[in-house]
This record gives structure tokens, C-alpha cells and sequence, in this order.
């Protein structure tokens, strides 16, 4: 098919591509015969276009004014009047195109383009029109696939054809969506993580959907209220089982992992119902970053905080990475800690902190660019901020007097070396709530407080 077309004046637009033809340039200069450009203003008989960049450097690019005679459309116009000319075509002008439904759910399961990828997708569809159709719920109306190239579409004024796709529920739209973009390649982990734990959730979730949907086996998948009837602990559900164990043969991935995927879908769109879909792109993307155990907490606290308190706890984790960044490029940072907060160790990078990774500590003295600590053994002079991971939620004050108890309580076992109380206070210092023992925990230390006499007197 010839890809250029010379219509009439009327089917050229601003942004149209065309090439400039010989025949009648007369008085303009040759070099410009078969240059390409597109429309930048139409007045009357005259059309203003900027020529494109050649390759044998003939000129330079700027816009010209040639006659509407001249030119000819390229690329996916032409191919669109074409069709337009021949008897019975099927094609049909923009104006008739069928507008489309945005499900903003459905949108938001499709990760955002960058500004690279946007620009690039732009010039695609400039070069060569929309070739694949737009995926849509038959019946419905509404988008399935295609979200970037409809909306630039409309902008470019650019035509585009639709295929429809049978389902028959929103959940059965959900998992085609997140099968569809499973099938991508540019995509991160989490985002992949994401999709294979929504596609769980809907699958498991809805009574009407099945495994037949490009699932080996093909079996049934029920609903969850008729999983709940089987009055069976959670995990051990066949249904919940059986749903795992297909997506992990299709995706290549354990079961474990899968169930793994749901916890952390649903924890993400916790946090995109607190802060906005934004923050949710941001982790997939990797825009920030956040790991998995940072999302699940985050999440967690979501469910049963304040949002003030949980913001906070997000920006900390962001101006954390940020730290963690710039120290690695040698950039020097405010220190992000105050004196008596509670963290946990992060002895990575730092040996001297080896024997002591994972335990808690309360800071007490902040320095430009490092911490003093306090931990159940001896105190450190100069940590590193990025070694030190602030422990949410927890009484500071409680915490401290926690700390000093096992610290006194060390210096008197360490004289004579009994390892059983040692190893009492060194699992002490891994309580992940420093500031509240168990009745447990706090009856071992009375115990050891008692035998090395460091109660205090009670009052007469």
C-alpha cells in the first residue's frame, strides 16, 4: 500500500505528517522536493510546516511555507484516506470512533509511563499510527488495555480500532487485566508481586470466575463465601489452595509466594486508599523505595492508626532512602534521629556492629552526621544514621528504663558469666517492643533483678 496519499485541503490538520512533492514547488528550492515535516499552522492555500532533520545535513530544520497542492499525507493518515477510497471500506473518520469508558480502577492496575516512555509512544504513534487494537469489555464499554495510546490517540486525533473481550464480572475484567500485564516484560518485581496477588484475590474471591481462563488444569474456582462454609483455618481452604497452586504453575513461582503476593496487593492498595494512587506507583515503580516489610508495616499501622502518625512513619522511610542514597554518593545529610528514640540495629557495612544486629537501643546523644547509643551491653559513641532503623509505635520513656534494667543486670551477670541468665537478657534485647515486655519476659527480669539484688528497697 502506497503510504502517501494526496487528498484534498480539507483532510490536513495541524500535526499532520507530510512529504513535500516536486511537481509544483516552482519558485520554491529544490532541495526541499520529498522533504518531510509536519503541520504546524494551514492558512488558505498555504500551510506552514517544519521540516524534519535530513540525514545528508542538505539544511537544517526550520518551517517553511509551500502550497497545499504540494504536499501529501504519510505514515497512518494515509493509510486511513486510502481505506476512505475504496467502495464499501469499513474504516471510519475520528469523529465517528467510539468513545471509551475509564474504569479508574481498572486504570490504575496499568503501571504509569514515564515521561521517556510517554514521549516515545507519542512519536510511535505519529510514525505509524495505532497498529494494535485497544482491548475493550464487550458489552460494557470499557477500557481494558490501551489507557496511554487512547488518550494520545484523542490528543493526535489519531484513529484506532477496538477489540472486545466476554466477561462476566468485574473480578473476571481484574484478572484479565492483571494476566494481560503479567505478559509484559518491562515491568519490577513489585509490580509483578502485585499483579499475581490481584489476580489471587479476584480469582479466589469471585463464585463466578473459573480456572479455565488460561490456568492449567482448568478446575473451578468457588467464591469466598463458599469457602467460608468449609469452616477450615485459613491456608488450609482447598479452594484458597488449589487457587495458588494453578498461578504458581502458570507464573513459575511457589504457592508460599503467591499467597505472599495477596498479602502484599493488599497491602498496597491499603496504602493507596490513605495517601492516593500516586504512593502506590511510587512503590511499583520503584520510584521510591520501599521494601516489601516496609509496605506490610506501613499498611498495618494504616488499619489501626491515626493517618497523622502514619504519615510520619512514610516519611521517615522516604527521607530514610533518601539518606541511605545520598551517603552513598558521598553527599553530607542532616541526621534524621532525635535523642531517646527507639531503633533497631542494622549492622551492615559497620563490623563493629555485627554482634548486635537486630537488637534494639535508645539513642542518646545526636550528632551532625552520627549517633551515640545505649544498648543492653555497652553503649556505642558514633553510629551511622543508616545504621539505625527507628522502631514505630513504642513509649520512649518505658523503653529507656527497659534498657537500663538489662544494662545493670548485664554488668552484674557478667561478673560471675552465667550463659542461661545471658542468653535471657540477649533474647531480651530482640523484643520487638522494647517498651512493653509480656508477662513473661517481665517476670524473667524480676526474677534476675531479685537474685543480683537490684529491686528497689520498698518503702517501710
Amino acid at each position: 500500500m502506497n503510504l502517501a496519499f494526496r487528498p484534498d485541503k480539507s483532510n490536513f490538520h495541524v500535526g499532520s505528517r507530510v512529504q513535500i512533492q516536486p511537481q509544483s514547488l516552482d519558485n520554491h528550492p529544490k532541495y526541499l522536493a520529498y522533504a518531510y515535516g509536519e503541520i504546524k499552522e494551514i492558512n488558505g492555500a498555504e500551510v506552514s510546516v517544519l521540516l524534519d532533520e535530513p540525514n545528508n545535513q542538505a539544511y537544517k530544520s526550520h518551517i517553511t511555507q509551500v502550497p497545499v497542492s504540494c504536499l501529501t499525507l504519510v505514515g497512518a493518515e494515509s493509510k486511513l484516506q486510502e481505506l476512505e477510497q475504496v467502495p464499501n471500506g469499513t474504516s471510519e473518520l475520528h469523529d465517528s470512533q467510539p468513545i471509551l469508558n475509564i474504569d479508574p480502577e481498572f486504570q490504575n492496575l496499568i503501571p504509569p509511563l514515564s515521561d521517556e516512555e510517554k514521549f516515545l509512544l507519542e512519536a510511535q504513534l505519529k510514525e505509524s499510527g495505532c497498529l494494535s487494537p485497544l482491548m475493550v469489555w464487550k458489552g460494557k464499554g470499557i477500557l481494558l488495555d490501551g489507557h496511554n495510546r487512547y488518550q494520545l490517540c484523542q490528543k493526535l486525533q489519531i484513529p484506532y480500532n477496538i477489540a472486545e473481550v466476554e466477561l462476566a464480572s468485574r473480578d473476571a475484567a481484574i484478572c484479565w487485566i492483571a494476566n494481560n500485564q503479567l505478559g509484559r516484560r518491562n515491568m519490577t518485581p513489585e509490580t509483578a508481586s502485585y499483579l499475581r496477588g490481584k489476580r489471587y484475590l479476584s480469582l479466589k474471591g469471585n463464585r463466578e470466575d473459573n480456572l479455565k481462563q488460561n490456568l492449567p488444569n482448568g478446575n473451578s474456582c468457588r467464591s469466598a463465601e463458599e469457602d467460608s462454609s468449609q469452616d477450615l483455618p485459613d491456608g488450609d481452604n482447598p479452594i484458597a489452595i488449589d487457587t495458588a497452586k494453578a498461578l504458581a504453575e502458570k507464573y513459575k513461582v511457589g504457592e508460599r509466594t503467591i499467597r505472599n503476593d495477596a498479602k502484599y496487593t493488599q497491602a498496597v492498595d491499603t496504602l493507596a486508599l490513605t495517601f492516593g494512587e500516586p504512593v502506590k506507583h511510587s512503590i511499583l515503580t520503584r520510584a521510591d523505595k520501599f521494601p516489601k516489610k516496609d509496605v506490610l508495616e506501613l499498611a498495618s499501622a494504616a488499619s489501626t492508626q491515626e493517618k497523622e502518625h502514619v504519615q510520619k512513619m512514610l516519611d521517615n522511610k522516604l527521607n530514610k532512602s533518601d539518606i541511605v542514597d545520598q551517603i552513598k554518593n558521598k553527599q553530607r545529610v542532616p541526621n534524621p534521629h532525635h535523642k531517646g528514640e527507639v531503633c533497631q540495629i542494622i549492622s551492615k557495612g559497620d563490623p563493629e556492629l555485627k554482634a548486635f544486629g537486630g537488637a534494639w537501643c535508645i539513642i542518646v546523644q545526636v550528632n551532625p552526621h552520627s549517633c551515640g547509643i545505649k544498648t543492653w551491653k555497652e553503649e556505642f559513641p558514633t553510629v551511622k544514621p543508616e545504621n539505625l532503623e527507628t522502631i514505630y509505635g513504642v513509649c520512649e520513656q518505658k523503653a529507656a528504663e527497659n534498657c537500663d534494667r538489662i544494662l545493670k543486670l548485664f554488668q552484674k551477670v557478667h561478673e560471675d558469666y552465667e550463659p542461661t541468665y545471658m542468653a535471657i537478657l540477649e533474647a531480651l534485647s530482640k523484643v520487638r517492643d522494647p517498651s512493653k515486655f509480656t508477662p513473661r519476659q517481665e517476670y524473667l527480669l524480676t526474677i534476675l533483678e531479685q537474685e543480683y539484688k537490684l529491686l528497689p528497697c520498698a518503702s517501710s
